[in-house]
């Protein structure tokens, strides 16, 4: 069985998101051949060398706990862990991938995305993504020291929270134009992907072909989990159950 998650926003701020974290993949472990994270694992992220001060060793270890079980590993960073790099995935055993990488999935070619780069109305975070994406901005803000970088990321974080309460719901949803643009220039009929925290399976018709947009749910009060068989897909917490994945 493949397993899908994303925006689990660990922090040790918040020990019940700590205490689902390691619950569900204790459960999930022993069903797993493969597991997919599509971004904001944490809450933040200011460098691989900040994350035994940041309290995320725990986390680390239980990933490669997992990896060392024979559970293939993949990590493809999103807006609030974007920094992530190879020291992380030495210490897991997982796979960094890009934000955009087609997969097979049981011979079926799935899009995984982050998300937020699909949210095109939202010009604020389209410019900020932008800027934070160059390795410039990415190589001074790791030049500075750990602590400063982590007062930087604190005062983003307060920052986001305070723009959220301006912005309506669909500007912070993705632009359905650009799923279309997207889907069709990967050449895909399924995409996957988390960030806008609102979970469903979306299904709609182009051409007489039915593609499907599989959103991930955040973990702020429940998991969330998108799990593949060769048999079903099925998306928890809910009763969304799909059997059979689209021809390649």
């Amino acid at each position: 069985m493949i397993g899908l998650i994303s925006d689990l926003h660990l922090t040790t701020e918040n020990d019940r998101g700590m205490a689902n974290f390691r619950q569900c993949l204790d459960t999930l472990q022993p069903q797993l051949s493969t597991l997919y994270i599509l971004g904001d694992l944490f809450e933040f992220w200011v460098g691989d060398d900040a994350a035994v001060r940041l309290g995320y060793e725990p986390v680390i270890q239980r990933l490669q706990a997992l990896t060392l079980a024979g559970v293939k590993l993949f990590f493809l960073p999103g807006n609030r862990d974007f920094l992530v790099a190879e020291n992380f995935a030495r210490q897991t055993g997982c796979q960094l991938l890009a934000d955009g990488t087609v997969v097979r999935i049981y011979g079926t070619r799935v899009l995984l995305m982050h998300g937020d780069s699909l949210c095109t109305d939202d010009h604020e975070h389209q410019e900020f993504r932008k800027m934070v994406n160059q390795a410039s901005w990415q190589g001074e803000f790791l030049a500075r020291p750990q602590p400063e970088r982590i007062q930087m990321a604190q005062k983003a974080r307060l920052q986001s929270r305070q723009n959220l309460q301006h912005k309506s719901m669909d500007i912070m949803d993705v632009n359905q134009a650009a799923v279309d643009e997207t889907m069709e220039d990967f050449s895909v009929r399924i995409l996957v992907h988390g960030h806008t925290h609102r979970p469903a399976i979306h299904e709609w018709e182009v051409q007489g072909h039915t593609r499907r947009r599989i959103v991930l749910g955040a973990w702020y009060s429940e998991t969330s989990v998108l799990l593949f068989s060769k048999e079903q897909l099925r998306l928890t917490p809910g009763p969304l159950i799909r059997t059979g994945l689209l021809p390649v």
